[in-house]
């Protein structure tokens, strides 16, 4: 009973998060997440969502290509390596509290700029070093606080990117970094059968979670994608607040 309840939760947490993450390109973790720490230990539960969400990532990556722009690709992955290298001396000299809440509140006021002010509605320009830029800056928060969707969510608003384009060029990138967590996590003996097994639950989940949210996400028009994506960053900044204070 106890393995159909953990397999049930799994599947249902993941097909959750694939509805989500293939309407938008983000959040799909973030959605999962919470469900699995009720049957798994919170370690094992990021183990599964990495393995899982980097099955969910190659599935987008597929089924945007053709949307996808790959100079967005090439500098954004040319920043991520210094940046996560920068995430980390961060960590050595800051506490993760102080980082989680430092990024909750710089999404915070983005969020507050954006729904009030409208000075965060500015569109940037094509430029090979801002793309660099904010590698970087998604490097640097995947490696300090794990959340490398909300960086990447603001740089996709601030370029207006069409809906499509923003998918395809985000689950790229999460396909990257996701070979690189999941190699090292293998790499360090963290992954066993029954991990593996769960994984397998999830992804089917995943799937068919992504079989309709790419369907409801072509349907999504800009103006629409780019109110998700803020309601993203202001759960994102929320989560990250209630993680530094608890």
């Amino acid at each position: 009973m106890d393995n159909v309840w953990v397999n049930t939760a799994v599947f249902v947490g993941w097909l959750l998060g694939g509805i989500i993450g293939g309407a938008t390109g983000i959040g799909a973790i973030m959605i999962a997440m919470p469900i699995l720490t009720m049957v798994l230990a919170p370690g094992d539960a990021v183990l599964v969502s990495c393995l899982v969400g980097l099955y969910g990532c190659i599935h987008l990556a597929l089924a945007y290509r053709r949307d996808c722009k790959w100079a967005d690709i090439r500098d954004l992955g040319i920043g991520v390596v210094p940046g996560c290298v920068v995430g980390v001396l961060a960590l050595k000299i800051a506490s993760v509290r102080s980082l989680e809440l430092m990024i909750s509140v710089m999404l915070a006021v983005f969020v507050l700029l954006r729904l009030f002010r409208g000075t965060a509605r500015q569109r940037l320009p094509e430029s090979a070093p801002l793309g660099v830029a904010a590698g970087a800056a998604c490097g640097f928060v995947a490696a300090s606080v794990a959340m490398v969707g909300a960086p990447l969510g603001i740089y996709a608003l601030l370029r207006q990117w069409e809906p499509n384009r923003a998918r395809g060029n985000m689950s790229v990138l999460y396909v990257f970094t996701g070979v690189g967590a999941v190699a090292m996590q293998a790499f360090s003996g963290l992954y066993d059968m029954a991990l593996l097994r769960i994984a397998l639950v999830g992804m089917a989940g995943c799937s068919l979670g992504q079989f309709a949210g790419v369907r409801l996400g072509r349907n999504i028009r800009g103006e629409t994608f780019g109110r998700l994506i803020v309601v993203f960053l202001a759960i994102a900044a929320v989560v990250l607040f209630i993680r530094a204070v608890s």
